[in-house]
This record gives structure tokens, C-alpha cells and sequence, in this order.
């Protein structure tokens, strides 16, 4: 019996490789983003701008989240547009003008809420809170919600 355990192992494993339950490696997503830009027609330059700009907006969002989280959500636009600003230095040094001037163009139209992760979300939201509720136009939360939940969904005859 112990001989055929690497066997049934091996056999395992490859049925998990090839049912897909395995997710893939970040290196299959880039070979497979690769071989599509190749089949689209995109040249070995133009796919690796391409590549570079979705690599310079992962960049930008992980900074943004980060400085929101450090100033406690308290972060406009033009800081985002800061921060994209420096990305793109870099970007046109190392895959030309064209490729910055797209990244720009796509932080451009994105909203932030789609630039923040979900840290740098929670942080802004909290600021929004704590600001409305001290003017007053935020009501404090009640404990006895549910129950009034509870209620809202109970049939009326």
C-alpha cells in the first residue's frame, strides 16, 4: 500500500490541475494577459506598456490606500492625482510618454472609491461619519435597530 501513495498523490494532483481548483500564479495571469495582447496584433513593446500601466494603477492604488489609512481617510483628489502624478514619472521613463499619458487618462476616469482598497474605504467612510455626526446630520446608531427592522418586515393586514 505504501508504495502506491506518491502514486494516488500524483493522480490527485492532477485532477485538481485539471478540474482548475488550483487558482493561477500571478505569472499565468501575465503570460495569458501576454498571449492575448499577442493575438489582438500588439507588438512585444506595446504589450509590455500595457503590462507596465496596469502594474503602475495596482502601484497607485496600494499608495493612495496606504496615505489614506495614514491620514485617517482624510484624502481629496488632488492627492490621488498627486501620487498618479509620480507614478507616471516613472512609467514614461521606463515605457515611454504614450503609456503615461494613458495611465493618467484611466486615473482620470476612474472614481476613487474604484482607486481605494478596502482599508482606505473603511478609513474615508469613518471620516465622512465622524465629521457628519458632529454636525449633526448623521443620526447615532440605535441598539434597538433590529427590532425596528423586525417590524418594517412584518405583514400588515
Amino acid at each position: 500500500m505504501l508504495e502506491y501513495g506518491p502514486m494516488i498523490l500524483l493522480v490527485v494532483i492532477a485532477v485538481v490541475v485539471a478540474i482548475g481548483l488550483i487558482p493561477e500564479s500571478a505569472e499565468d495571469a501575465a503570460l495569458k494577459f501576454r498571449r492575448q495582447c499577442r493575438a489582438d496584433g500588439m507588438g512585444f513593446a506595446e504589450t509590455e506598456a500595457a503590462i507596465g500601466i496596469r502594474k503602475a494603477f495596482v502601484q497607485l492604488r496600494r499608495l493612495s490606500s496606504d496615505q489614506c489609512v495614514v491620514r485617517g481617510g482624510n484624502m481629496d483628489r488632488k492627492a490621488i492625482n498627486d501620487i498618479a502624478g509620480h507614478v507616471a514619472i516613472g512609467l514614461a521613463a521606463a515605457h515611454g510618454h504614450q503609456a503615461a499619458k494613458s495611465f493618467i487618462g484611466w486615473v482620470d476616469s476612474c472614481p476613487d472609491e474604484e482607486i481605494f482598497y478596502d482599508d482606505a474605504r473603511h478609513a474615508r467612510h469613518r471620516n465622512h461619519v465622524v465629521a457628519l455626526r458632529a454636525s449633526g446630520h448623521y443620526p447615532p446608531k440605535h441598539v434597538a435597530m433590529s427590532e425596528d427592522f423586525q417590524h418594517a418586515f412584518r405583514i400588515v393586514r
